[in-house]
């Protein structure tokens, strides 16, 4: 029940390398009481980044040195612990934080009560789904509501899905066309023997042909499915540059954007890298690319308020 060390989250300080500018649109932070209350019931790994506090402070460093200019923190919260997420939107008197994507059940009946308080904040940028959870929220009445107002309110809706979900992103899609829908981490892309399966190409590109559907390039480090807390993961490009491409090829340059799962991201290597394999490729798909994918997509799709950017 620490502050996660800098030397667990490579995060020396350092002298920033260049001004800072780059949105990171996936980032972790937990609270005291939540971690509390986590390991009653879960062990964690004693480097499990989940199982420790985590704040802005602790994320400054990392920040400062490659040059992000703010992060979008997404849920780390248990449904029925809906309290947490005003300990992230207490944290986002940091300058550090220019959104927040919450937590919270939406076929439950105090879902909108919950909704309006985080959205008077006026850090809420959306809620993120899990894999089940979306196929239940599509056949529910309730939830469907729910997701109407999201969809009037302009918000966005973050899923944590595989391939396998593909058609309940298709159908939430389809159902809610002015909806924001954004994929995390690559459809949770795996590689083996360095080819990803025909099944996961399907299905980027079937959701990729629906505009409102964006897609995270986040969590690189673990999608050649080595242990955590291990050996590192690969840091060239080429061992992700299939994964990426595909990703581009289906969403374009204005439906995809870096982010860095941060502080989850290290327990498969440094979050420098991850940094730098996204923003190679993007290079190499133009400057424009890069700027858009590092930065002005994730302004425009969670819209980031400029007087939340430091």
């Amino acid at each position: 029940m620490t502050v996660c060390s800098a030397i667990l989250f490579d995060a020396q300080a350092a002298e920033p390398e260049t001004k800072p500018w780059i949105i990171d649109p996936h980032t972790h932070f937990k609270g005291p009481e939540q971690i509390a209350l986590e390991a009653k019931t879960t062990k964690y790994h004693p480097k499990n980044t989940l199982g420790h506090v985590v704040t802005p402070k602790d994320y400054r460093p990392v920040a400062d040195r490659l040059g992000i200019q703010a992060t979008v923190v997404v849920e780390a919260v248990d449904q029925e612990h809906p309290q947490f997420n005003d300990w992230v939107l207490e944290q986002a008197k940091s300058n550090l934080i220019c959104g927040y994507i919450a937590r919270g059940d939406l076929a439950s009946t105090d879902f909108v009560v919950n909704y309006r308080r985080y959205q008077a904040s006026g850090y809420l940028r959306g809620y993120r789904f899990r894999r089940e959870e979306l196929q239940g929220y599509l056949k529910n009445g309730v939830a469907r509501a729910n997701l109407k107002l999201l969809e009037q309110d302009g918000m966005v809706v973050d899923l944590l899905v595989d391939s396998g979900e593909a058609s309940s992103v298709i159908a939430l899609a389809q159902d809610y066309p002015q909806l924001t829908i954004v994929i995390d981490h690559c459809f949770r892309a795996r590689l083996k023997d360095g080819m990803v399966t025909p099944e996961w190409t399907t299905a980027v590109a079937d959701c990729g042909k629906y505009p409102n559907v964006h897609c995270k390039l986040s969590s690189l480090l673990n999608f050649c499915e080595g242990a955590p807390f291990a050996e590192p993961a690969p840091t060239d490009l080429d061992t992700y540059s299939t994964v990426l491409q595909t990703c581009f090829n289906a969403f374009g340059e204005d439906r995809v954007m870096f982010a860095s799962n941060w502080a989850v991201c290290t327990h498969y290597g440094k979050v420098d890298d991850v940094v730098r394999i996204v923003s190679q490729f993007l290079k190499s798909q133009g400057e424009q690319a890069l700027r858009k994918g590092m930065r002005d997509n994730a302004i425009r799709v969670f819209k980031i308020r400029e007087e939340h950017l430091r």
